[in-house]
């Protein structure tokens, strides 16, 4: 069982050199002190479910300073975005289709999703990748995990581990729209079984949107001790962001004439030049105490406590504003005005985690859980009125109070028979508990209170053909809770929201070689009520969804690599994941590799009730003349057939690197309609990649130089949007519908160079 459980515990950006029967005990704990934090929650090679694990050295190759959702924008199934349009700032991430509010983010097993809108905000994360030793990519519901159920993917990040050598290192990256980086690391290595280690990040862009700025800046620092059969550390890190606000998008008239324009901070009118602060302000501290322990009989631990404060604000511009409407108590007539105001929210997320491992013979088990609560206020200021003076600035015309409880414990057991067959069964019980009560920013007093208990079982099997030959299948159930926003749309329209469901099963096939490795898998992700868009925005931006009673998405999925050695010697230990980077050691240097990944998916709802809102001369809705349009079998919205990406790889001589990646996704509609008038037109783009890494004497050394060339045939592309459609009841008759669509522009051709020293 050593051999397995050595196996697990490396990190999975290599392939097994040696044969583990000849890796000591004390080895084994060693590797064992630091990635047992992120164990209990990751995918392992014997788990029969579809995952990837990306290393830090993969990462760090186009890290000068774009956000991690474009850094990831190579794996299977995935497509990103960016408000701004050039990867700084206001980024997503899509895996499946599914949005950011359905991908599981952990970090070192806590939970990062936001706990009452369910999605991550990569911003409030300014280069987080810098201090990441590896993230797990899992598509579909995958194993139980901490926070909101998968229901598209889940990335499981982990923090660097403490270097054993002092070190100090700075890197610095500058290109396209004024973009720059600067990063430095400090480390004193592991001393007497203490160590320190810490970073800070700058990361400033103008945006290819206009105004579209970043103001980017982070920490990361944790301290500890670890010796023997013991890990304590405390991990903090911290994000701060200044951003202006591009969520609005680009109305579909502008993109031919302006693909840059960007309406907000103006009074729509372009009387006057844009409001200076129309930023979205906002700070987050993640603050981390972990603990793992090395038991006896064949046991370990880990435990974590955990707190994440945010707080902060968006600033607009409001033109033609009824003062009334905000303060209905201020002694001015209905006057209109232009004003300012703040939008704020303020948070804190607090917990514990806790799992046992058990590995003994053919028996492996993890038991583990969360418990958090989250607590959050939402409320709005003016703080500056055109004409009116004598109002208090300080007080909130809108305040809201949340509570959120969130408890899990799951269970999961491996077993493997004849070292060929491993049987795997998860089980996770999971109870929510969301409150929240206020005035919104309509003047409408609302309140709820829901309780869901969630059971979500996953069982699967993987057999070895040969150690180089594996097919697996497994089944999993999962059970998500509306967000906040759901609940509140649902109340505002007085219809009712559900929590969603979804059976995944997943079935494929590994080819585990040193030249080509290869995977193929079969998804299938059947829902009951998923939440889909309706394609309207709420007043912040964010899309607003409605129950659907059957839908579902199925696939194929390719991923792979080909690769070419000046020398190659065979071994009788397969690699250990699928894995594509360059490869050095005595199975030989790689020359050239093609690395690769093809998704095929369709992705369907049974039947979907559009609704097109009649409004009367004030712009208030009259129910009586909604126009509801039944669409049988139309598309889910964002959800592309085809996903491919194919990249070129060759490495001339020690330390050069070069890379050729094209990107491919099929067109993509912005509504649940399936109408050719919404939708994203399908985009090709690709970037070229160029490294150099200066071959020193000593390996705790090292310099390297980066270009990276982005679009390099300069395709103008839109890779996020929104639309909705109206209709107005006016002088006793009701006109055409009226549809609008907006886009976010991706940037043309542009460039980043970095330079890296670390010594």
């Amino acid at each position: 069982m050593k051999k397995i459980l050595f196996f697990l515990l490396l990190p999975q950006n290599v392939f097994a050199q040696t044969d583990s029967t000849s890796i000591k005990a004390d080895s084994i704990k060693a590797i064992f002190k630091d990635e047992v934090i992120i164990f209990s929650t990751r995918a392992s090679n014997n788990t029969p479910t579809t995952f990837q694990t990306i290393s830090k050295e993969e990462l760090n190759k186009n890290n000068l300073g774009q956000d991690l959702p474009f850094l990831l924008d190579n794996t299977p199934s995935v497509v990103t975005t960016s408000d701004a349009g050039g990867g700084v700032g206001y980024t997503g991430i899509r895996i499946r289709g599914s949005d950011a509010t359905r991908v599981n983010v952990t970090l070192n097993g806590i939970p990062v999703n936001d706990a009452e809108s369910q999605g991550t905000y990569w911003v409030d994360l300014p280069d987080v990748v810098s201090s990441a030793q590896s993230i797990q990519i899992q598509r579909g519901i995958g194993s139980s995990t901490n926070g909101g159920s998968a229901f598209g993917g889940t990335l499981s990040m982990q923090t660097q581990t403490p270097s054993q050598k002092a070190f100090v290192e700075a890197n610095v990256s500058g290109g396209s729209f004024s973009m720059f980086k600067i990063n430095g690391k400090i480390g004193t290595g592991v001393r007497k079984g203490f160590f320190f280690e810490g970073s800070a990040s700058w990361i400033t862009s103008d945006g290819y949107i206009q105004r579209a700025s970043s103001n980017l800046i982070s920490y990361f620092s944790q301290i500890g001790y670890m010796k023997n059969n013991t890990l304590l550390k405390l991990v903090y890190f911290a994000g701060q962001e200044r951003t202006y606000q591009a969520w609005n998008g680009v109305p579909e008239d502008s993109l031919k004439t302006n693909r840059r324009f960007n309406d907000l901070g103006t009074d729509y009118g372009q009387h006057q030049p844009a409001y200076r602060n129309q930023v979205d302000n906002y700070n987050q501290d993640y603050f981390q105490l972990l603990f793992a322990q090395y038991l006896r009989h064949h046991m370990n631990l880990n435990a974590g406590l955990f707190a994440t404060l945010g707080h902060g604000y968006y600033e607009e511009y409001k033109a033609g504003q009824t003062f009334n409407n905000y303060f209905e108590n201020h002694d001015t007539l209905d006057i209109t005005t232009d004003l300012v105001r703040q939008k704020w929210l303020k948070n804190i997320f607090y917990g514990g985690t806790l799992a046992l491992n058990y590995d003994y013979k053919n028996i492996s088990a993890t038991f583990g859980g969360l418990i958090g609560q989250y607590r959050g206020e939402n409320f709005g200021k003016v703080i500056w009125a055109q004409n009116v003076s004598d109002f208090d600035k300080n007080v909130k015309y809108y305040d809201g109070h949340s509570i959120k409880n969130d408890f899990n414990v799951y269970a999961k057991f491996n077993y493997e028979l004849l070292q060929k067959v491993n049987f795997y069964l998860d089980m996770q019980y999971r109870y929510v508990s969301h409150s929240t009560n206020g005035i919104d920013d309509d003047k409408w007093n609302y309140a709820f209170a829901n309780h869901w208990h969630f059971f979500n079982p996953k069982a699967g099997i993987l057999y070895k053909i040969k150690p180089q030959h594996h097919i697996y299948a497994s089944y999993a159930l999962g059970n998500r809770e509306p967000n906040r926003d759901d609940v509140m749309a649902a109340l505002a329209n007085n219809k009712p929201v559900k929590p969603e469901t979804m059976h995944n099963v997943e079935a494929g096939y590994k080819f585990l070689n040193h030249k080509f490795p290869f995977a193929i898998n079969y998804y299938l992700m059947q829902y009951k009520d998923q939440l889909v868009l309706t394609g309207k925005l709420n007043d912040v931006g964010n899309p607003i969804k409605e129950n659907v009673p059957v839908s579902y998405r199925t696939g194929i999925e390719l991923t792979g690599s080909v690769k070419f050695f000046k020398k190659y010697r065979v071994s009788d230990s397969p690699p250990t994941t699928m894995y594509i980077g360059p490869f050095h050691n005595n199975y030989g240097r790689t020359l050239f590799a093609i690395n690769y990944s093809f998704t095929y998916s369709l992705n369907k709802i049974k039947s979907f009730d559009e609704y097109i809102y009649t409004y009367d001369d004030y712009y208030t809705p009259v129910d009586s003349l909604t126009q509801i349009i039944t669409h049988k079998n139309s598309n889910i919205s964002f959800s592309p057939c085809i996903i491919a990406s194919l990249e070129l790889v060759a490495y001339p001589v020690n330390g050069l690197e070069i890379s050729l990646t094209n990107k491919a996704v099929s067109k993509q509609y912005l509504d649940n309609t399936s109408n050719e008038n919404r939708k994203l037109k399908p985009f090709f783009y690709s970037n070229l990649r160029i490294s150099y890494k200066l071959p020193l004497k000593r390996d705790d050394k090292e310099i390297k130089f980066t270009l990276l060339f982005n679009n390099i045939f300069n395709r103008f592309y839109e890779s996020n949007g929104y639309s909705y459609s109206e209709r107005y009841y006016s002088g006793g008759a009701t006109t055409d519908t009226y549809t609008y669509n907006y886009y976010y522009p991706q940037a043309g051709f542009n460039m980043l160079g970095g330079m890296s020293v670390r010594f």
